[in-house]
């Protein structure tokens, strides 16, 4: 066995001679075979404590042998993965920074006849987690964490924080995720949005505020919106939506008086729901494009083999797909029509499963392959 520092550096140049010699090739999920053993019997959580116990050259070696690993798989994964970066070769990490909070909207713009600032209560209060349950809760949590993800409202993937941050990406590979599974994913839901409700996105994209003025900075009004709760909607928020959305400066006048509430709110809400639905089939897509199992927005829990066969219809393309699916009108027809070819279509049946069992894989080999490393540094003993 190497010791763990030359099988590092040994690792790394492997990597960078089958490069020189070898360059990537687009190659199709049905082509691979995985060979991995047994799934390793510790979880996610004993991997990341091992790994965090190590020392900070130890911690910052086994990310760098693990990236390099990835970098060199020839898996279902992978492959879909470099179809998609190799499209941004060179500025796959060129995005912009997504901005410590979301925009507000301004009192003195859309509602100067009652005039309520708003002030961001600090997320570490009491309040702040506390309205934060409430309205999102777990809904937004996920397996591995980001450093980027794709703004509905801008049409671009932001970064979070940097790509190759060892807790990241070690937190990640404990989970079964390479370095790039955010990235990928985020790309690929700008790849399929056509932009449609570009403007709807944005406006829900305001940090939410109640109607004392105290605004959340980890909660959009379209997390709110999302939360099926009964929720504070003031002035300012409703009709910098309605200014936003259509251009309407006329119909409500701040303060709105309650006989036209309900108005209102039933002119906001059709919009919410054009957008929900726009938004959350992009979403449950992007994200089975390279996970078998992904955690998907409500409503599409129990269809991910028919998410699977999207994906097979396209032939794993996003920006086939990106061109296939619906955008304001059309929903129910598209989802019949595909929704029988990707349920009935015996190849796309069986290259759905294929795909899935594919990606299982993958994934599990890399949890595998984090182990190994692990292992290597004594990281268990």
């Amino acid at each position: 066995m190497l010791p763990p520092l030359t099988a590092c550096l040994a690792a790394r140049a492997l990597l960078a001679l089958h490069r020189a010699v070898n360059p990537v090739e687009h190659t199709e999920p049905s082509q691979f075979r995985v060979n991995t053993s047994e799934a390793a019997e510790r979880s996610p959580e004993v991997l990341f404590a091992a790994w965090k116990a190590l020392g900070e050259t130890e911690r910052s070696d086994t990310v760098e042998w693990f990236t390099a690993e990835a970098d060199n798989r020839r898996d279902a994964r992978t492959a879909l993965e470099q179809s998609v970066l190799r499209r941004y070769a060179g500025r796959r990490f060129d995005w912009p920074e997504a901005g410590a909070t979301p925009p507000l909207y301004d009192p003195t713009v859309h509602t100067p006849g009652l005039v309520i600032e708003r002030t961001f209560v600090p997320a570490d209060s009491p309040t702040h987690r506390r309205t934060y349950v409430d309205l999102v809760g777990e809904r937004n949590d996920r397996a591995f964490r980001p450093a980027c993800r794709y703004d509905w409202g801008r049409g671009t993937v932001v970064k979070l924080g940097a790509w190759d941050d060892p807790e990241r990406v070690a937190h990640n590979a404990a989970h079964g995720f390479g370095p790039y599974a955010d990235l990928v994913e985020a790309i690929v839901e700008m790849e399929v949005d056509g932009g449609a409700l570009r403007a709807e996105a944005a406006a829900f994209g305001h940090a939410y505020a109640d109607r004392a003025g105290n605004a959340f900075s980890t909660i959009t009004i379209y997390d709110a919106w999302s939360s099926g709760d009964e929720i504070e909607m003031p002035d300012v928020e409703c009709l910098g939506i309605l200014h936003d959305v259509e251009d309407d400066w006329r119909s409500f006048v701040s303060p709105v008086p309650d006989s036209q509430h309900r108005r209102l709110y039933d002119r906001i809400g059709g919009h919410y729901k054009r957008l929900h639905a726009y938004r959350t089939l992009r979403t449950a897509i992007a994200r089975a494009f390279l996970d078998a199992e992904p955690e998907l927005p409500k409503g599409y829990e129990t269809g991910v083999m028919r998410l699977h066969g999207f994906w097979m219809i396209q032939e794993s393309d996003p920006r086939k797909m990106g061109e296939d699916l619906p955008t304001v009108e059309g929903y129910t027809d598209w989802f019949v029509e595909r929704g029988a070819q990707a349920d009935e279509t015996r190849e796309i049946v069986e290259g759905a499963r294929t795909r899935r069992a594919y990606l299982q894989e993958s994934r599990a080999c890399a949890r595998q392959t984090f182990e190994r490393i692990l292992e290597e540094y004594g990281a268990f003993q």
